[in-house]
């Protein structure tokens, strides 16, 4: 039998986490870190190229806004586990493209890969 689509997704960010045991489960925003401020942020995006642990803490550091924008999603019929799961793919496609250079804020970028 084939594997879900949430076994699909966690093992993708096993590989990109490199390590299986990094993964928990997220039940609501209580239980994740609270987002950086903006000099934190600046901070972290010095040191992005080429600093994985800075990516990982761009990501972290936002996953209260993928949660935010999958519970707008909950009527649609498409378990919350899922929607956080394809919205946190969005969010790492975002730090991935995102420009600091720009005038724009991480977090309004990232809503709109999120969606």
């Amino acid at each position: 039998m084939g594997k879900t689509i949430k076994e699909k997704i966690l093992l993708f960010f096993a590989r990109i986490l490199g390590e299986k045991e990094a993964i928990y489960y997220i039940n609501g925003p209580e239980n994740l870190p609270s987002p950086l401020t903006r000099e934190e942020e600046a901070q972290v995006f010095r040191r992005l190229p080429g600093d994985a642990e800075a990516r990982e803490t761009l990501i972290v550091h936002n996953l209260r806004l993928v949660v935010y924008i999958a519970r707008k999603f909950e009527s649609t019929g498409i378990g919350v586990e899922d929607l956080i799961s394809i919205g946190t793919i969005g969010l790492i496609k975002a730090v991935n493209t995102f420009c600091p250079d720009r005038n724009i804020k991480l977090a309004t970028y990232a809503s709109r890969c999120i969606e």
